[in-house]
């Protein structure tokens, strides 16, 4: 699943669809002819491309540095152990690990409909889901920081007719209570491997220093509809863009962190879908025929989310699967088995949902003529 580091803004009068006839996928905005009325209803907006004149380019050196990383371990590890794995896979497992995944998107989908629910909205199951869908598509196609997913989500809401207030006021508790769980679920992870020593001293300390920045995060969201931290929006005005995103998130009610219900929800909800994620892993480790710690497992997962989410590259692809394989490798899984369980994870949560999330990106974000 996504993470959201706000920090581009979009333009408020423009519609916008996914586009990728042109071999790119980008968010190209589109003036809203029918219905203008509606301009202040959706996420301010600016077309969100990859920040390249070379879009596939990144997606070359991600591919390039998971080719890399599988010649590594392959030159590293016997040819025949990876033929042996393959033939003992287990389809049952790997049932199982589709169902998890499958349960993320559910999860995610829940939060919404919880999220605005608590504005009086009303949201069905298949809408959600479809949602989620699309919101990891865009996130992992475009690297925005994970904007473009909440972009995608703030206009498919207003396009079903939500005022701007719920919309806003939703959005806001999804990103804060997705970084608190995140906060959350890293505190135990560096538990963990402190506890056992799997990681060397400085993966605990980039733990740390990021469970630190997750929890600043999430305060500065909670205090932000409600005019306080006042002298953190000052300095953050020269960055235009931020300043467009944080002016509409003000938009949101005072009140908006005041439902704990509906807090608690959301908060569970995201955290499990760190726990399906990491459970994943381990039920492909399973059906490769080796039973690993679900704590470590769990771990390692953390540590590579960690990677994944401060890298440059598209769904960290390439920094995931390395990071995944080395933190798997310090809990005393062999690295064929560590290589093979991640890339059938990323296989499940990553490539998979691509074309199912590409065509309800599509759907969700059509023009009213089309």
């Amino acid at each position: 699943m996504s993470c959201c580091l706000w920090t581009t803004a979009l333009r408020t009068e423009d519609r916008f669809v996914i586009d990728g006839t042109d071999g790119r996928f980008h968010l190209k905005s589109m003036p809203e002819l029918n219905r203008p009325e509606e301009s202040d209803d959706s996420l301010p907006q600016e077309p969100v491309e990859a920040p390249s004149s070379r879009p596939w380019l990144i997606w070359l050196i991600g591919a390039a540095a998971c080719g890399a990383l599988v010649l590594v371990v392959t030159h590293l590890t016997e040819e025949e152990e990876f033929l042996r794995l393959l033939n003992q896979i287990d389809v049952s497992w790997l049932g199982l690990a589709l169902l998890l995944q499958s349960g993320t998107y559910v999860l995610q989908g829940i939060v919404w409909r919880v999220v605005v629910s608590a504005g009086g909205q009303g949201l069905s199951l298949g809408k959600s889901f479809e949602l989620s869908l699309a919101m990891l598509f865009v996130d992992q196609a475009l690297p925005s920081g994970g904007i473009s997913g909440v972009a995608v989500v703030s206009g498919a809401l207003s396009r079903l007719g939500m005022p701007r207030a719920v919309v806003a006021s939703a959005v806001l508790v999804d990103v804060a209570l997705y970084h608190l769980a995140y906060a959350s679920c890293m505190a135990v992870a560096l538990g963990v491997t402190l506890y056992h020593s799997y990681l060397p001293g400085w993966v605990n300390a980039a733990m740390l220093v990021f469970l630190l920045v997750e929890l600043g995060v999430v305060a500065f969201l909670i205090y932000l509809p409600s005019g306080g931290l006042i002298w953190v929006k000052t300095r953050l005005q020269r960055f235009t863009k931020l300043t467009r995103l944080l002016q509409w998130v003000e938009h949101a009610p005072a009140g908006s962190f005041k439902n704990h219900r509906v807090l608690l929800l959301a908060f569970v909800m995201h955290a499990l879908i760190f726990v399906l994620d990491a459970a994943t892993i381990w039920v492909a480790a399973r059906a490769l025929g080796v039973t690993s710690s679900l704590g470590g497992v769990f771990a390692s997962f953390m540590v590579s989310n960690l990677f994944r989410t401060i890298g440059i590259i598209p769904g960290g692809l390439g920094t995931f699967e390395t990071a995944s394989v080395m933190a798997l490798r310090s809990i005393g899984m062999p690295l064929s088995v560590g290589l093979s369980a991640t890339l059938l994870f990323r296989g499940l949560s990553f490539w998979l949902p691509m074309i199912p999330g590409l065509i309800c990106s599509r759907r969700l974000l059509r023009n009213r003529r089309d």
